[in-house]
C-alpha cells in the first residue's frame, strides 16, 4: 500500500501516511520537459521507471496530448528506464480500447489493472510484464521469484474475472465506449459556455466537467446524485468525473446530460 501511495500525488491519500518511500518523484502533468529535466537532475542512471496513466483518472480526468505517452516510451529506451502504466481506471474498455496502452499505441513494459476485470464485483488486480522484465526472470530455470499476498488468486475472484473477460469479448463491450463516449461528450460540449463551467474534457467513457468558483465539484456532485446520477467529485481539480459502465444505453447517457445542465442551472440560480 506504501509503495502506491508514494508513487500517486493525491494529497488526500498522502496525508495521514508515513513514512513515505524514498526517491520517489512527481512532475508537471502531461509535461515531457518537466520529465527529461527531472532525469537529468537525478541522474539518469538512478531512475528505475516511470509511472503514468494513459489518461489521468482519479487526479482530474486529463487525457495525454499528442505524442506524450510515445515521448515517455522514448525517453524510457534513452534512459534504460522502465515504464508502467497504470490502468486500473483505463483498463478493460474505458477509453474504447481493451487498454490504455492498445488506444494510444505505446507499449509499456509492465501495465498494472484492477477494477474492470471483475467490472468491480470481486476485487482483482494484477500486472502484465513485458519481456524486458519478464526474460531475466526466465532465463535461469532454477530462479524463484518468492512473492505473494494472502488472497492472491482468490479462486472466486478469478472465476468473476473469467465470467467478466467473456462478457467483454462476446458482447464487444470495449468498442461501445466510443459511441457511448461521443454521445455523452457531445451532450456535455452543450453544456460549455454555461457560468461555472470551466471545460470540458475526458476520452471514452471517462469524461469530465471541471468548474470554476464559485462551483464547486463536491456540491456539484451532490446535486448530480439528487437527480439520480453518481458522479465522482474531483476537489483539487475541482471537477466532476462521469465513468458510466460500458452497458450503457443512448437513453440513460442522455439522463446525466440532462441531469447535469439542470443541477447547473439550479447552482447558478443560488451562486447569484
Amino acid at each position: 500500500m506504501f509503495g502506491g501511495i508514494s508513487a500517486g500525488g493525491l494529497p488526500a491519500n498522502r496525508t495521514h501516511f508515513g513514512p513515505l518511500l524514498p526517491d520517489v518523484h512527481t512532475v508537471d502533468r502531461d509535461s515531457l520537459q518537466a520529465m527529461r529535466d527531472a532525469a537529468a537532475y537525478h541522474g539518469a542512471d538512478r531512475i528505475a521507471a516511470i509511472i503514468a496513466e494513459p489518461v489521468m483518472g482519479a487526479g482530474g480526468v486529463f487525457p495525454p496530448p499528442e505524442g506524450y505517452l510515445q515521448g515517455l516510451r522514448e525517453l524510457c529506451d534513452e534512459i534504460g528506464a522502465l515504464l508502467i502504466f497504470d490502468e486500473v481506471i483505463n483498463g478493460f474498455g474505458r477509453l474504447g480500447s481493451w487498454f490504455g496502452a492498445l488506444h494510444y499505441d505505446v507499449t509499456p513494459d509492465l501495465l498494472v489493472f484492477a477494477k474492470g476485470v471483475t467490472s468491480g464485483y470481486m476485487p482483482l488486480g494484477g500486472v502484465f510484464v513485458g519481456p524486458r522484465v519478464r526474460e531475466p526472470l526466465e532465463a535461469d530455470p532454477s530462479f524463484i521469484l518468492a512473492h505473494g499476498t494472502t488472497y492472491a488468486g482468490h479462486p472466486s475472484c478469478c472465476a468473476a474475472g473469467l465470467a467478466n473477460l467473456e462478457i467483454l469479448r462476446r458482447e464487444e463491450l470495449p468498442a461501445r465506449a466510443i459511441p457511448a463516449g461521443r454521445r455523452l461528450r457531445a451532450g456535455l460540449d452543450g453544456l460549455a459556455g454555461r457560468p461555472g463551467v470551466l471545460e470540458i474534457r475526458g476520452e471514452g467513457l471517462a469524461q469530465a466537467i471541471g468548474l470554476e468558483a464559485p462551483l464547486a465539484a463536491p456540491a456539484f456532485a451532490e446535486a448530480l446524485l439528487a437527480r439520480g446520477v453518481l458522479a465522482r467529485a474531483i476537489p483539487y481539480a475541482n471537477t466532476v468525473a462521469f465513468s458510466p459502465p460500458l452497458v450503457i444505453s443512448d437513453e440513460e447517457i442522455d439522463e446525466i446530460v440532462d441531469a447535469a445542465g439542470a443541477a447547473l442551472e439550479d447552482m447558478a440560480v443560488v451562486a447569484h
